[in-house]
């Protein structure tokens, strides 16, 4: 809940209340803050905590049983619970790739590479033992996961993951904004993969110098980090305007 509530402002202009809520939970299932099975608060509870009436979340929660993202049960052990993963196809997300400019790509990847500096060096100094454990195993679960799209959800989870042990709520709202963005974007081309050892060996890197409390060493690994994605964005974005068949 705490990570759902550091969504907001992520939301595009000029939705209504109760959209914006549905934007966030269907943002946070996307990224998997949220996952199949997981149960949200009560309503009453989860209205509280959201800042908003019961009636504007039963709207809310009215429109993501529409999209089958939730199913609701009443009675004393009812509630909401997340039915499926978001999954956007292929198509979506070469199209939005391809339509998305170099120039805000790199815009993308500079706000990555500053909050992500910032994160780990912070993280350096701030984290907690159960922190850097966390963090250790989100890298061995990104290492042993072979679903293309589950492992980039690892990968934003594990940037996340720096933002919370930099202890700075400011820092992971941004770090959660700028993913829940960029997982839009993240299209991969089957034909050039590859680079999944090297991904491990950066989130490795990075996690070694927080553990280490070297606060230069976390700083300069995840800013290399967040550019080589940055990098590899643009390089596919290219690929599908100089190939504009393979994006129709």
């Amino acid at each position: 809940m705490d990570l759902l509530l550091l969504l907001r402002g992520s939301e595009p202009e000029g939705l209504g209340r109760a959209d914006q809520v549905s934007y966030q939970i269907e943002t946070a299932i996307l990224m998997g803050i949220l996952t199949e099975g997981d149960r949200l608060p009560t309503e009453s509870a989860l209205a509280s905590e959201l800042g908003i009436s019961p009636i504007t979340l039963r709207q809310s929660l009215a429109a993501l049983r529409t999209k089958g993202l939730i199913e609701t049960s009443r009675g004393r052990s009812g509630g909401s619970v997340i039915r499926r993963q978001i999954e956007l196809t292929d198509t979506q997300l070469r199209h939005k790739l391809r339509d998305t400019s170099t120039e805000a790509l790199r815009d993308l990847g500079d706000l990555g590479a500053a909050i992500a500096s910032m994160s780990a060096r912070l993280a350096a100094r701030r984290a907690d033992p159960q922190n850097v454990e966390h963090l250790e195993d989100l890298v061995k679960r990104h290492r042993d996961t072979a679903d293309e799209r589950a492992r980039r959800r690892m990968d934003s989870r594990f940037h996340v993951a720096i933002s919370i042990a930099s202890q700075s709520s400011r820092l992971t709202s941004a770090a959660l904004q700028l993913e829940a963005e960029l997982m839009t974007l993240w299209w991969g081309d089957p034909g050039h993969s590859g680079s999944e050892s090297v991904l491990v060996d950066q989130h490795k890197a990075i996690v070694d110098a927080i553990r280490k409390r070297d606060a230069d060493a976390a700083a300069r690994a995840a800013e290399d980090h967040s550019r080589s994605q940055t990098e590899y964005l643009i390089e596919q974005h290219l690929r599908l305007t100089m190939r504009p068949e393979e994006g129709a």
